[in-house]
């Protein structure tokens, strides 16, 4: 039952900043808190409990018995633009920084850093 009551599809609830994705059969993920935090990957229950609540407000046959808090850290420097491209030293390239679009933008940025490291190689040839 806890299963069935999850939706299959994503879901953003831009109002609560709360967006949820199914991971697998039996796996529904609840995300939407961020803190600019270092390498500090403490998760606090009062971070956590929101998303419970709200997953039980809106998906009551979900089992929230078993929540499993999870942190990633999304590297991004205080700008919030990532940083992308040739590096001071010879050889070295960035492909960092884009926060919490991550997964949404990295590949589109990372074909361009390909672009500057192919442009470089031919330079030096």
């Amino acid at each position: 039952a806890s299963q069935q009551g999850a939706p299959w599809v994503s879901l953003l609830d831009d109002s609560a900043k709360i967006v949820t994705s199914r991971l697998g059969a039996d796996r529904f993920r609840v995300a939407g808190t961020a803190e600019i935090n270092g390498f500090n990957r403490d998760i606090r229950a009062e971070r956590i409990a929101p998303l419970t609540e709200w997953t039980r407000r809106y998906f009551p046959q979900v089992n929230t018995s078993r929540v499993i808090p999870w942190a990633g850290l999304r590297p991004m420097l205080p700008s919030m633009l990532p940083k992308v491209g040739k590096g001071r030293l010879p050889g070295v390239f960035y492909n960092t920084g884009h926060g919490h679009l991550g997964w949404t933008l990295s590949a589109a940025t990372a074909a361009g850093v390909a672009d500057v490291i192919e442009q470089t190689s031919r330079r030096a040839a």
